[in-house]
């Protein structure tokens, strides 16, 4: 099953690193180091990356194309004995994704988060363990000037660009996921954040002996087995999160690869008879399940929408003032569903093309500004800010879960604001897996068309 991992370190010579070597090895590739004067062959003993590739910004000049030449005008670049030369990413790709889909999405990753600022990355996809596909993606420090490097970019180094480029690689695996089919989702918080019970297990690393780090993972494994046994449902949570309904398989793999061995029986009985466990409709041949915890939240998140849709409150006249003035820049169908997002009710839901949400959500929100209502964005809310005064818009509605969406739903309910959710009808549309933000396009989602023969559900 997929699993979230993102780790990040410096190649630093104050470490008596080389970077011509770290690329090397992570292609499994003959490269000659010019300033040392070494030649670090890594043929022999490590295959060939699955996929290898250098990505660059638009003009970089070609010999930053070829590994060698890279990596080396990196060193020569660096004056320092202590130089940091490159920035490794580490991230473990998704097992229920083809080769070809890995691969595609490192690519989609990497030009959103490090192309487009101006990076060059070099690009291993390894597959030394065919359970544990992992991308490593090298980058630079320096942005390009001419034909060689200029300054270093201190923004590149920072703490809360780490945390944007680990949220972001959740996201858009997920993303990814979600197109190929599949309704497994990972996240990039930490379990307590997730309000998930489990502790999780730790990377095995090199900084101590192998048997202190064996035994640390085996009192992790049966820490968590004894709290399953104490309460099943602890796991169902922390399945679910992941996958919100599931096979058998699904179970027993995830299962095994959090308890010890000598306690699955008793565990997987545990959690067979649990009562938080509910019976799907068979896919196929093949049983599903779900938990009640689920049943519950998609119940209450379809109450919730109604409740709200049915409320006469938050509403802007469409041939006010304000509207006529908010709306001036928008198409026929843009005014139409600018109407609809603007109008009498306390949640409003809708998928439009990527190229007209931007000028749509500006022209509402200047409307709901200009009637005294507070425009709030999702990712930078929390439940004590919320009011009646307030309209809570939320970006990518379809790649959220189920919890999250019902969450976001019930923080806006009993604060009576006005709840706006806003898809991309192009993602939305290759989404082949279901997902909640579906149900409630079917509920109360505006029936227009915005775009070239784009459906807005």
């Amino acid at each position: 099953m997929a699993i979230y991992h993102l780790s990040a370190t410096i190649i630093s010579r104050g470490r008596g690193q080389s970077v011509v070597a770290a690329a090397a090895y992570r292609a499994g590739a003959v490269l000659r180091d010019e300033r040392y004067g070494i030649t670090h062959n890594h043929t022999s003993r490590r295959a060939a990356a699955e996929h290898s590739e250098i990505m660059a910004p638009v003009g970089a000049p070609a010999w930053v194309g070829d590994r060698g030449t890279l990596w080396n005008q990196v060193e020569n670049a660096e004056r320092r004995r202590d130089s940091q030369l490159a920035r490794v990413l580490e991230a473990a790709l998704p097992v229920e994704l083809s080769a070809p889909e890995c691969i595609a999405l490192v690519r989609d990753y990497v030009v959103r988060q490090f192309i487009a600022e101006g990076m060059i990355a070099d690009i291993n996809v390894r597959r030394d363990n065919p359970a544990n596909p992992v991308a490593h993606i090298m980058l630079s420090l320096r942005e390009l000037a001419g034909d060689g490097f200029g300054v270093k970019q201190r923004r590149w180094n920072g703490k809360a660009t780490l945390v944007a480029w680990r949220s972001a690689w959740a996201a858009t695996v997920n993303e990814h996921l979600a197109r190929a089919g599949h309704d497994v989702r990972i996240d990039h918080r930490t379990l307590q954040a997730q309000n998930i019970e489990l502790e999780p297990g730790r990377r095995l690393g090199f900084g101590r002996p192998a048997s202190e780090r064996m035994a640390e993972q085996r009192r992790i494994a049966e820490e968590n087995g004894a709290a399953i046994l104490e309460d099943p449902g602890v796991l169902l949570r922390a399945l679910t999160h992941q996958r919100p309904t599931f096979t058998l398989e699904h179970l027993t793999h995830f299962l095994r690869s959090r308890i010890g061995a000598d306690q699955f029986d008793a565990a997987f009985a545990a959690v067979a008879g649990c009562d938080e466990l509910v019976a799907l409709a068979p896919d196929g041949a093949v049983a599903r399940f779900t938990s009640r915890d689920m049943i519950d939240a998609a119940k209450s998140l379809k109450q919730r929408v109604g409740t709200m849709a049915a409320r006469h409150g938050h509403g802007v006249r469409a041939d006010s003032e304000e509207a006529v003035a908010a709306r001036r820049l928008l198409d026929v169908d843009q005014q139409r569903a600018f109407a609809y997002l603007v109008a009498d009710g306390d949640v409003k839901a809708m998928a439009i093309p990527e190229s007209l949400k931007e000028p749509l959500v500006d022209a509402a929100r200047d409307a709901w500004h200009a009637s005294g209502w507070h425009v709030v964005d999702s990712r930078r809310i929390s439940p004590d800010f919320l009011s009646k005064d307030c309209v809570l818009v939320v970006d990518a509605p379809e790649m959220m879960g189920l919890k999250e969406l019902e969450q976001l739903a019930s923080m806006a309910d009993r604060a009576r604001a006005k709840l706006v959710l806003i898809a991309a009808a192009e993602r939305f549309e290759a989404l082949r897996s279901e997902s909640a933000f579906h149900s409630i396009l079917r509920d109360i989602g505006y029936p227009g068309v915005v775009g070239a023969g784009t459906g807005v559900f």
